[in-house]
């Protein structure tokens, strides 16, 4: 009788379990599908935030050097450097150490103008492959 009565707990202890792992399972399911999702919206806005930055240094609304900086870091989550593109990446080693908003802002006019032409004259050597390199930038970021 005893040995009936521990079947009985036995089993109904197993069942309990059971469903019990079922539950988790299907939570983890929905929590990775609920991941993906996010995944590839992030991923989405990154591309169209590269595609918008690309288009506009294309068109001249924006230049090269805020570009470039800005494209750097939009890069690195989806796994890209932007070091695949030697012009841009040229003009990014160029530009990233100059100061902006209230540093710039805090440097004596001389510096500034200094910077400023340092800035131009590498942006302009620079931007006639730029141009071929934001092409294929907007062409690999298709495949993202």
């Amino acid at each position: 009788m005893w040995i009936t009565i521990l079947a009985i707990i036995g089993t109904i202890i197993i069942v309990g379990m059971g469903f019990y792992a079922v539950k988790l399972l299907l939570a983890l399911r929905k929590q990775n599908q609920a991941f993906q999702q996010a995944r590839l919206e992030r991923i989405n806005r990154l591309t169209e935030s590269i595609t918008i930055i690309a288009q506009a240094m294309q068109n001249k609304e924006c230049n090269h050097s805020e570009g470039v900086i800005r494209l750097r870091m939009l890069l690195e989550p989806l796994g890209k450097k932007l070091n695949q593109y030697p012009a841009m990446y040229e003009l990014f080693t160029v530009v990233q150490d100059m100061p902006t908003h209230e540093a710039r802002r805090e440097l004596i006019k001389k510096d500034r103008m200094r910077l400023d032409l340092t800035r131009e004259s590498a942006e302009a050597k620079l931007e006639e492959n730029i141009m071929l390199e934001l092409r294929q930038l907007l062409s690999d970021v298709k495949n993202y």
